[in-house]
């Protein structure tokens, strides 16, 4: 399929963006939330994955997801700083939370985990789904970013404690 998308065939590109849409679009959303942008950021994204194609090198099962997925996160990265939507807070105030929290979360929806994350500011989102989502280090966080690790720590631990903020609202109050 990759040799047809090289040599410009529309049926294998078309067939390798209906592949990994669903996926790349999840990734995309989760980073910018707003489905608009996600939607603009994926036609840039897949643009430039075929028309650089030609560079992409088999490194076993999975590369090339890894390599499409690089190429997403990477433009969603500069959709969020050409739209100036990333802003990082370099203080961490002090909060009492803490974030290893321990009890039962079995009453905890999924969703609206999902929709609390999607709500975040967005330094903190972007951060915290690169962080636990997409499995990056602080040290590969802080370089896409442009931020420092020490930034990329504090912003992770200010989306932990939003998180657990607004389900200790939603257990006591039935809304986030």
């Amino acid at each position: 399929m990759i040799e047809h998308c090289i040599r410009g065939n529309q049926l294998a590109q078309s067939r390798l963006f209906n592949m990994h849409y669903h996926r790349m679009y999840n990734l995309c959303r989760r980073i910018l939330s707003d489905h608009h942008d996600a939607e603009d950021v994926l036609v840039v994204s897949f643009t430039r994955v075929f028309s650089n194609i030609r560079r992409f090198e088999y490194r076993g099962e999975n590369s090339l997801e890894k390599w499409i997925k690089t190429i997403v996160i990477n433009e969603s990265i500069r959709f969020s700083k050409a739209n100036n939507r990333i802003r990082y807070e370099e203080e961490l105030t002090e909060n009492n939370h803490d974030t290893s929290y321990n009890e039962d979360l079995s009453w905890i929806d999924a969703d609206k985990v999902y929709s609390i994350i999607e709500e975040m500011p967005a330094g903190y989102r972007m951060v915290f789904n690169l962080f636990a989502l997409e499995g990056y280090s602080h040290k590969e966080i802080s370089d896409l970013l442009g931020i420092a690790e020490n930034t990329s720590k504090s912003q992770l631990r200010k989306a932990r404690m939003h998180i657990i903020e607004r389900l200790e609202k939603t257990q006591q109050y039935g809304t986030p």
